[in-house]
């Protein structure tokens, strides 16, 4: 890693990292039904703050009218399981749906 890289705070990363990414962007559009449209974000942050993690990845999901849908996770992006972005996830986009329906019925 470059002296500039570690000036910065970037860690250098485990292998795997890119295949990571995609797995992590291609079960979130799974497991929420998402468009091709919408935009999946995965980045990994290093924080050096007393009382916060030293590393964190932040999944997004950016629509186009919707507000970003936001998940962090204090661990690793080839730490991430299915099952967390499940337990994230869910609950907010279920509460959308169910409020869709409701629209609709009225």
């Amino acid at each position: 890693m470059s002296k500039a890289a570690f000036a910065l705070g970037r860690r250098a990363q485990r292998t795997g990292y890119p295949e990571a990414v995609q797995r992590l962007k291609l079960q979130t559009r799974k497991l929420l039904g998402l468009s091709e449209d919408v935009t999946v974000s995965v980045t990994e942050l290093s924080c050096r703050e007393p009382g916060c993690p030293d590393v964190e990845t932040v999944i997004a999901i950016l629509g186009q009218r919707d507000k970003p849908c936001i998940a962090r996770f204090h661990k690793s992006i080839p730490d991430v399981t299915a099952d967390e972005l499940k337990t994230a996830f869910e609950p907010t986009f279920l509460s959308k749906k169910g409020a869709e329906s409701k629209d609709q019925e009225s």
